[in-house]
């Protein structure tokens, strides 16, 4: 997957996020990582309704392959409300199966 195919993935992850369509973030993951009920509570308890962070946020995305996983990476996002970026974050793992990412929510951690 090349940088910007891996952007394009955060990008739909945070839109699903944003918009509060957990299930569809479960289902894009085949059920691994974290289920959208558990996704559901962690965005209730960073406290306020998130947002899309503005573009400049994407061009520094911090992409980390994951060791001993060829086509396999770790992403983590910053998540934002109306006044900023949150000190949370959502961790995800990004690989390609059959042509197609598949996206792992590992987790969100709520700061």
């Amino acid at each position: 997957m090349s940088p910007n195919d891996l952007t394009l993935v955060a990008k739909h992850v945070m839109k699903l996020l944003v918009e509060r369509r957990f299930d569809e973030l479960e289902e894009a993951s085949g059920g691994e990582g974290l289920s959208a009920y558990d996704m559901e509570e962690a965005v209730d308890d960073v406290g306020s309704t998130l947002v899309m962070p503005p573009d400049t946020v994407w061009r520094d995305l911090r992409i980390t392959p994951v060791r001993n996983w060829a086509g396999a990476f770790n992403l983590r996002l910053p998540l934002w409300n109306a006044n900023g970026r949150t000190s949370s974050t959502v961790e995800l793992t990004v690989h390609s199966s059959n042509g197609r990412p598949v996206i792992e929510v590992d987790d969100i951690i709520v700061g």
